[in-house]
């Protein structure tokens, strides 16, 4: 089955897929700085995250989900871009499941504030769908 996911059209379905998910989140983002950075203190990080690096988050999140995104869509360094989507859907998705066990409720602002989606066990099981597509998108074809 493995081998299925590292076929060269599975993994850039799969990379075009998730660079467009990154475009789509992206783009609302940076349109709208203030609202992302309300969508971040609304997961109340602070035990770990400081305040004042939750602005510098809002900040920089998108501009690096942009990147990656163009690099996955635009087939230049696509593995690389591939790891970053992952890494941060790995973050988000456990962001999400802090917020979960601690009761919170509330729209995430993942794809900006137009497309708010509450978090819930949907919003788990889409970012874990994206998990999946990601590590997808990261295989290396061997031999």
């Amino acid at each position: 089955m493995l081998h299925f996911f590292r076929h060269p059209t599975v993994r850039r379905i799969a990379q075009l897929g998730a660079g467009v998910i990154f475009l789509a989140a992206a783009l609302p983002k940076i349109a709208d700085l203030e609202a992302f950075s309300g969508s971040i203190h609304n997961f109340h990080m602070e035990p770990v995250v400081p305040m004042v690096l939750t602005n510098v988050l809002a900040v920089t999140i998108p501009w690096i989900e942009l990147v990656a995104g163009l690099a996955l869509i635009a087939n230049v360094k696509p593995r690389a871009g591939a790891v970053v989507y992952t890494a941060l859907m790995v973050l988000f998705t456990v962001a999400v499941v802090a917020a979960l066990a601690r009761g919170l409720s509330f729209d995430c602002g993942c794809f900006g504030k137009s497309d708010a989606a509450n978090l819930g066990m949907k919003k788990l099981l889409e970012n874990l769908g994206m998990v999946a597509l990601g590590v997808i998108a990261s295989l290396e074809r061997r031999g």
